[in-house]
C-alpha cells in the first residue's frame, strides 16, 4: 500500500528583499513564525513546462553537500505558484557586500580564500560542479568566515567529469564557455571563476567596476575574454606577489595552463607566509595622483601616502589622539617605483 504524503504548513513573513537576487528567484528576508528567526528565503516561481520536482535538485545538492564552508539549507516547501529554500541568514551579508565597503588587505584575501574554496573542493570531491562562482555568492558568516552559496547552476559531472551550465554570469565566464563546444567542461572551469572573484577581492570593488564598465556589448567582453584582456591582471602594491602568481594561474584562458585541482590552489594558499600581509588600500578615490594604506599596528595606525607624480612616498604614525609622527623607514623622498613600493609594503 502506497504512503500518502503528508504535509504541513510552513509561516514566514516577508522583511525585505536581499541583494543577491538570482536569474529566475527572488531572495529576501523573512522572519519565521514556528522557528522565531530570521531565514533567507529564495523564492523560485513554478513553470507550467517543467517538472516541479527538479525545483527541489539546489535543495537537495546542498542538503547532502554539508561542509562548514557551505551555507546550509533550514527546509524546502512549496505553494501552488513557489518554490521557498530557506538558509541561514548572516548579518555581515555576502562577500560582494563586504568589498563594497573596505578594500582587503592580502591576509584577508588569503584567509577567506581558503576557506570558500575549502566548500569548492568537498563538493568537487562529491563529483559536482558550482559554476556561478562569485562574491555575491560567497556569504561571511557570523564568524566572519566566507562560506560557498547559491548553488541553483551546480551539476554533477558525467563519466568524463565533465558538466556545462545552462547559462552563467558573463563577468564570471571562462573563456572556453564562448571559444569551445558546450560538450561540457572540466573542474577548471570552476577554477576559472574562483579566480577571478580572488582577483576581486585584490583589486576591490570599484576597480573591478571600472573595468566591468568600459564594456558597452556582450561582443566586446567575450572577444577581452577569449583574448586574455579581461580582466586586465593589474593588482595594487600591497599585494603579495605569490598571490598574484595563484590569481594568474587560475584565470589563464587555456584550461590546461591552470591549477588542475582546487587542492593545489589551496596548498599554495597556505604556504603564503613571508612578508607584510596587513596593509589596506584606503577606499577613498585618489586625488592628485596620490593613494594610502593603512596597517594597525597595537594601538597606533601605520599610513604610506604614495605620490605617483613624484615618486615619493611619505610615512606616518597616527594616534587615538590624533597626532602624527612621521616614520622615516616608511618615507621614500624620491626614485620610488612599484617594484620599491612594493619591497616596502612587503617588509614592513
Amino acid at each position: 500500500m502506497l504512503t500518502p504524503y503528508k504535509k504541513a504548513d510552513v509561516a514566514f513573513e516577508w522583511i525585505r528583499d536581499l541583494e543577491e537576487q538570482g536569474c529566475f528567484s527572488r531572495v529576501y528576508l523573512a522572519h519565521d513564525h514556528h522557528l522565531d528567526h530570521d531565514l533567507v528565503i529564495k523564492e523560485i516561481e513554478k513553470k507550467e513546462d517543467t517538472n516541479h520536482d527538479d525545483y527541489f535538485n539546489e535543495a537537495r545538492l546542498l542538503y547532502k553537500n554539508t561542509h562548514p564552508n557551505i551555507v546550509q539549507v533550514q527546509y524546502a516547501a512549496q505553494c501552488d505558484s513557489n518554490i521557498y529554500i530557506a538558509m541561514p541568514f548572516y548579518h555581515k551579508g555576502s562577500l560582494n557586500q563586504l568589498m563594497q565597503k573596505m578594500n582587503l588587505t592580502s591576509r584577508e584575501i588569503i584567509r577567506y580564500s581558503i576557506q570558500f574554496l575549502s566548500g569548492l573542493y568537498h563538493i568537487h570531491s562529491k563529483g559536482l560542479m558550482h559554476f556561478d562562482i562569485k562574491p555575491n555568492n560567497i556569504m561571511i558568516s557570523n564568524r566572519n568566515e566566507a562560506m560557498l552559496s547559491d548553488f541553483g547552476l551546480s551539476q554533477l559531472v558525467n563519466e568524463d567529469s565533465r558538466a556545462a551550465p545552462e547559462f552563467g554570469y558573463h563577468f564570471h565566464m571562462p573563456p572556453e564557455y564562448f571559444s569551445l563546444s558546450k560538450n561540457g567542461y572540466n573542474f577548471t572551469f570552476d577554477i576559472y571563476q574562483a579566480g577571478l572573484t580572488i582577483y576581486r577581492m585584490c583589486i576591490g570593488h570599484d576597480k573591478f567596476e571600472g573595468e566591468r564598465s568600459a564594456f558597452t556589448t556582450v561582443d566586446q567582453l567575450k572577444e577581452s575574454i577569449i583574448n586574455g584582456s579581461y580582466p586586465l591582471r593589474e593588482f595594487p602594491s600591497h599585494i603579495h606577489k605569490k598571490l598574484i602568481a595563484i590569481v594568474k594561474k587560475c584565470i589563464q584562458v587555456d584550461p590546461n595552463e591552470r591549477y588542475q585541482s582546487v587542492l593545489d590552489v589551496l596548498n599554495d594558499l597556505s604556504a603564503i607566509s613571508d612578508g607584510t600581509l596587513d596593509w589596506r588600500l584606503q577606499m577613498a578615490e585618489p586625488t592628485n595622483g596620490t593613494c594610502e594604506w593603512q596597517k594597525e599596528s597595537g594601538d597606533i595606525i601605520l599610513s604610506v601616502v604614495f605620490d605617483s607624480q613624484n615618486a615619493s612616498t611619505v610615512g606616518v604614525r597616527l594616534y587615538d589622539d590624533g597626532r602624527k609622527r612621521r616614520v622615516t623607514d616608511l618615507t621614500i623622498p624620491s626614485g620610488c617605483t612599484p617594484a620599491r613600493l612594493y619591497r616596502l609594503l612587503k617588509d614592513n
